[in-house]
């Protein structure tokens, strides 16, 4: 239920096409100029750029804003995907750009559009909201809570060759007239969000540095895609896609750095990191089964928006779910769970455990790659 904004304002309501340049305006000054770190310059206002997918004529029903005066001051992008997790199609809204402007704060604007959000991710079908944003007790609140798994590995001089020899590779970075194989490679991973070449391309243009691809005669068999000095992205066998790995860690290395020159409170060499879902993966067990070191991360903030729809779609045997006061009641197997929204997800995604309840079954195996991420 979206909450009463006062009086002079208008919605919260799907954004109008000739509302759209303001919503940029308004995003760009929250989150670009005056989300600059104290003392640096300015960031270039890169919103419409690095989220077209989500801010065009054909997404405006996603787009949920507040206006005052014919200007929007309060608004928030949905990006709708489906994650194919290998048990379950699951629907996601990815939550971008949730901003207020300055001058109207603390009037309960923000929170009209964020509840406006989740009904109208509701409306769409999407079993969960997924965010990232570093002021997670503001949204807990609202139900959402940090959840997820991903593994952070990290490489540098002393072990990246312990990672397989990309000598044999025949690799290139002219990676668009490999378009269709790479898609195929990226749909062909579990879990996914499937893409088309269109969304592919797009993405990987706007928000990828460079891909390196592995081809063996005129056709890809692996790809990686590096953001600054991080793996953001990859595709094929995991043990070609780890020589890759090392393959783009000595391109992006320069030996010839003498230390002295370093930035401080800089290391004076790369340290490249690469971003897998949790170690049950191909290449996250190759890199384990190698030693590599890595951190085990929260994906980002989960809301569940439809928990029978979620259960119904995940299909657990002997599984049921009801309401229960606030929260949810989970049964299985003559063990009862009585949770409220927040514990819900932990249940559902982790990476925490309720170790006495279906461990066999909880948390599932969910991941969304970055690209995919707003």
């Amino acid at each position: 239920m979206s909450r009463r904004i006062p009086a002079g304002f208008d919605g919260p309501q799907p954004c109008a096409f000739h509302e759209l340049a303001s919503v940029l305006d308004l995003a760009n000054l929250v989150l670009r100029v005056l989300g600059s770190a104290p003392g640096a310059p300015p960031r270039w206002p890169t919103i419409g750029g690095d989220y077209g997918h989500i801010y065009h004529g054909d997404n405006l029903q996603n787009v949920r804003v507040v206006t005052h005066r014919g200007r929007v001051v309060s608004s928030v992008g949905i990006y709708p995907t489906e994650v194919h997790t290998g048990r379950a199609k699951l629907s996601v809204g990815g939550i971008n750009a949730f901003v207020t402007h300055p001058e109207h704060r603390r009037q309960g604007l923000g929170e009209a559009v964020l509840r406006d959000a989740h009904g109208q991710m509701r409306a769409n079908g999407h079993h969960i909201g997924l965010l990232s944003t570093r002021i997670q007790d503001y949204y807990r609140k609202y139900d959402w809570e940090s959840a997820g798994r991903q593994c952070t590995w990290v490489f540098d001089r002393g072990n990246i060759g312990f990672l397989p020899d990309p000598g044999c590779l025949d690799v290139t970075e002219e990676w668009l007239p490999l378009l269709p194989q790479l898609v195929a490679l990226h749909n062909g991973t579990t879990p996914v969000a499937p893409r088309s070449a269109a969304t592919f391309s797009l993405l990987a243009e706007r928000k990828l540095d460079r891909i390196f691809v592995a081809r063996q005669g005129s056709g890809a068999v692996a790809y990686v895609g590096v953001a600054g000095t991080s793996v953001r992205e990859y595709g094929g066998d995991s043990g070609t896609v780890a020589a890759l790995i090392r393959k783009v860690f000595f391109d992006l290395d320069d030996p010839t750095t003498p230390t002295s020159e370093r930035i401080p409170g800089q290391r004076a060499t790369i340290q490249m990191t690469a971003t897998t879902p949790d170690l049950r993966t191909d290449l996250a067990a190759h890199l384990a089964k190698a030693g590599m070191p890595f951190s085990l991360e929260y994906m980002g903030l989960i809301v569940i928006l439809d928990a029978p729809g979620l259960f119904d779609a995940l299909a657990f045997p002997g599984v049921d779910i009801a309401p229960s006061g606030h929260g949810w009641r989970v049964h299985h197997r003559g063990k009862t769970l009585e949770l409220m929204p927040r514990q819900l997800v932990k249940l559902v995604f982790g990476p925490e455990r309720y170790p006495d309840f279906a461990p066999d079954l909880f948390p599932i195996e969910f991941f969304q790659w970055p690209l995919d991420r707003v």
